[in-house]
């Protein structure tokens, strides 16, 4: 069952059901950023976008109150979430990230090798 989340979108930014909704985010935020066991956590304000990491949920929390959310953020993929949000191509979070990352890596080194194999100059 998919969780509710049309709190992070519709609602002015200061009414209760809003904080509450991103104080709950924070929580799990936070959570995740200790089972992983990173100092920092990926900001998913407006301006932000998940491309920013701060240490302190303070910082976050002034940011999604002044700013709101980022357009589409229903799974919180880079807070501990698996999935992809609406727009989104590629890895479902952090951790299958790397892992892909490691396949494209190793499966360029094959290419390479490969080519150098065949008599051919060109690196990937």
């Amino acid at each position: 069952m998919a969780v509710d989340r049309t709190w992070m979108y519709s609602q002015p930014r200061v009414w209760e059901t809003f904080l509450s909704g991103v104080n709950g985010f924070l929580a799990q935020a936070e959570a995740d950023m200790r089972n992983r066991g990173v100092p920092s956590m990926h900001c998913p304000c407006v301006d932000c976008l998940n491309q920013k990491k701060f240490g302190q949920r303070d910082n976050i929390f002034h940011h999604l109150i002044t700013c709101g959310f980022k357009k589409n953020y229903m799974c919180w993929n880079k807070h501990g979430e698996e999935g992809l949000n609406e727009g989104e191509e590629g890895c479902l979070n952090e951790g299958e990230a790397r892992c892909h990352a490691q396949g494209l890596n190793e499966g360029a080194r094959r290419r390479h090798a490969e080519a150098l194999n065949e008599g051919e100059t060109s690196a990937y």
